[in-house]
């Protein structure tokens, strides 16, 4: 009696629903499974890496070539350098971040190429690789720079800053006193040597 109950066959038929339901879903995960993806680009994943080392690498070299010319200067070293740092090596990788995942969007996009047709791309993380060579060649440049190229930055900062104190009068008197108290300073370090 019980086999011929319409609500016993309903439920057959809903677990046998279910079931297919389960299977369906199971053969789609199997179909974009990630880890596949992860071992046939494990090569472009070590590169992305290397270009990331290699960029903090070249920033450290910076740093220490910075330290290095401030002491040939004879310039006060403090934090502010360390902090510059720290925010170069955040706006370099910020770049970088994004531009790895553009790469791996169009990794993604040839290996679905070269799996559905008869294509064989390679794929490469170009632009990461190009934005770290781009973020090396600035730090080599600044490696590179002479305490003159430096120092001229320097003093056209001052410049700058002393116009924009000029523009207004009441800083005037301000200036004055600060450029003779400039030459008092110079000719007491004149005497000394």
């Amino acid at each position: 009696m019980q086999l011929n109950n319409p609500t016993n066959k309903s439920n057959i038929n809903n677990q046998h629903q279910n079931i297919n339901h389960y299977e369906e879903g199971k053969l789609i995960m199997e179909q974009i499974n990630v880890i596949p993806f992860i071992h046939a680009y494990m090569a472009q994943f070590i590169v992305v890496a290397i270009v990331y080392f290699l960029v903090l690498i070249a920033i450290f070299c910076d740093l220490w070539s910075g330290i290095r010319k401030a002491k040939q200067r004879g310039d006060f070293r403090s934090s502010t350098g360390l902090r510059k740092t720290i925010g170069k090596v955040s706006n370099y990788y910020n770049m970088l971040f994004v531009i790895t995942i553009i790469d791996i969007l169009q990794m993604l996009l040839i290996m679905l190429l070269n799996t559905h047709t008869s294509t064989t791309l390679p794929a490469l993380p170009f632009l990461t690789i190009f934005g770290g060579i781009f973020a090396c060649a600035i730090e080599i440049k600044s490696i590179f720079e002479k305490n003159t190229d430096k120092e001229k930055a320097r003093v056209q900062e001052t410049a700058k800053m002393l116009s924009e104190i000029l523009k207004n009068k009441d800083n005037q008197e301000m200036f004055s006193a600060f450029l003779a108290y400039v030459q008092k300073e110079k000719t007491n370090e004149q005497s000394n040597q």
